[in-house]
């Protein structure tokens, strides 16, 4: 038949495959060669899986190499462990997997054929894995050159692991060794932040322990100091009163009776019985203001503490007592506390108020208000007597002026000044005149 080629042998496999060999063996190198590709490719694919997991912390990572180990070298059992005294805060400690893939925890979970030679990877001194006679796969764990814990692949019928295997499982076991030492580092830092931030506080604590200690110690310095001052000035207004009662006032009523006897010897002089009369007044004023003084300067204003400017002044009318003369004392509002030195001036500036009323005014009544409120105090003399509050205001404006008279009105102004409160004169309601001092007081204040 034309066209037909006669006598033609059919193609070998030289010509389907494409290969060429003189060596009767070639297929089967082939056909091994492949298998090694085909296992060092599924090798890479276990060391990727292994090398995705170490972001997810110490445990996925360990549980990776476990699943890649079994899958890779087809063993039943695979057990990562780590020794007793080995990186004692890393986790897991222990984790393995059966040939269910159910997970095991802890070495007694383990059966005898597979506890027996994790417990002997796990005593070895050796760093290079290697294979035990009964086929385990043995691969230390390695830190720092020595020997934390084992990757232990048993349990399945011998199968020699190549070198290639070895290294691989070597890969996968030393990333899980430094995934534990840094889980283990990182639990120790974590201990140590603790306990740091415990000391802080701690610390913290003591130094406002020590804080409270100290403004305690600094106030009972304070309260002591004020005590110690006060009983100085105490002492000292003590022997500042008795001076004045046994000597100064007993010369003035010296001399008040002396120019009482000598009156009537210049009665035919008129010019000096009138003087020696006046010399007889400005005794007799000194003389109560020596009273007045004394009174002052024996006073105890911290006997009844938060009452110390109410009991003063209580005693005002017994200090100025004068036939024909009334004085009441009024208290309004809750008595408050206030330094001794501002209830002393408080407590001068009334008495002086009130010597005036005695010795200028010719009253008959005179009335003391103590008045506390809510954010100022107000301490008030009025009398029903003759005195003009214009002539008074117009004294205290020229009293630093005409030669010391009226120093009882700048005295006056003068405490107010040192307190921080104000004086003012008007009309009394009793007809005469209303002295009136304000102190401002601070809101709440006790």
């Amino acid at each position: 038949m034309p066209g037909t080629v006669t006598g033609t042998a059919p193609p070998g496999i030289s010509e389907l495959t494409g290969l060429r060999s003189s060596k009767p063996s070639w297929y089967a190198e082939y056909r091994h060669t492949a298998d090694s590709l085909h296992r060092a490719l599924g090798s890479l694919e276990h060391i990727a899986r292994v090398l995705s997991a170490t972001g997810q912390g110490a445990g996925a990572l360990c549980r990776a190499v476990v699943d890649a180990c079994a899958e890779h070298l087809g063993a039943p059992w695979v057990v990562l462990a780590l020794r007793e005294a080995a990186l004692p805060l890393a986790r897991p400690r222990l984790l393995g997997r059966g040939p269910d893939g159910t997970p095991v925890g802890d070495l007694p979970g383990l059966p005898g054929d597979v506890r027996r030679p994790v417990a002997e990877a796990l005593a070895a001194a050796a760093v290079e894995p290697w294979q035990t006679g009964d086929g385990a796969v043995v691969v230390p764990l390695v830190v720092d050159g020595e020997p934390v814990g084992a990757l232990v692949a048993c349990g399945g019928p011998q199968q020699p692991a190549s070198p290639a295997d070895l290294a691989i499982l070597r890969v996968v076991g030393n990333q899980s060794a430094v995934a534990l030492l840094s889980d283990h580092l990182l639990a120790g830092s974590e201990a140590l932040r603790r306990q740091t931030e415990q000391l802080y506080a701690e610390a913290e604590r003591r130094a406002q322990d020590l804080a409270d200690r100290h403004r305690e110690l600094a106030e009972a310095e304070l309260r002591l100091d004020v005590a110690a001052r006060r009983e100085a000035v105490d002492a000292e207004r003590h022997r500042i009163a008795r001076e004045l009662h046994d000597s100064v006032a007993q010369h003035v009523l010296s001399a008040g009776m002396t120019i009482e006897w000598c009156r009537p010897e210049v009665a035919h002089h008129a010019e000096v019985h009138a003087r020696l009369g006046h010399a007889k007044a400005l005794t007799r004023e000194a003389v109560e203001r020596l009273r007045v003084a004394i009174h002052a300067l024996s006073a105890e204003p911290h006997d009844e503490p938060g009452q110390g400017l109410p009991v003063l002044l209580g005693r005002l009318p017994d200090v100025h007592a004068v036939p024909g003369l009334a004085v009441a004392v009024r208290v309004e509002g809750r008595p408050r506390s206030l330094p001794a030195d501002v209830e002393h001036s408080l407590f001068q500036i009334a008495s002086e108020a009130l010597f005036n009323t005695v010795r200028h005014a010719a009253a008959t009544r005179c009335t003391v208000r103590l008045a506390y409120r809510a954010a100022e105090l107000r301490l008030s003399v009025a009398d029903d007597g003759r005195g003009d509050p214009e002539v008074l205001r117009r004294m205290l404006r020229t009293a630093g002026r005409d030669r010391g008279q009226h120093r009882g009105l700048a005295n006056m102004a003068s405490r107010c000044r040192d307190v921080g409160a104000t004086l003012r004169f008007g009309r009394a309601r009793l007809g005469g005149v209303r002295v009136e001092v304000r102190l401002p007081l601070e809101a709440g204040g006790g």
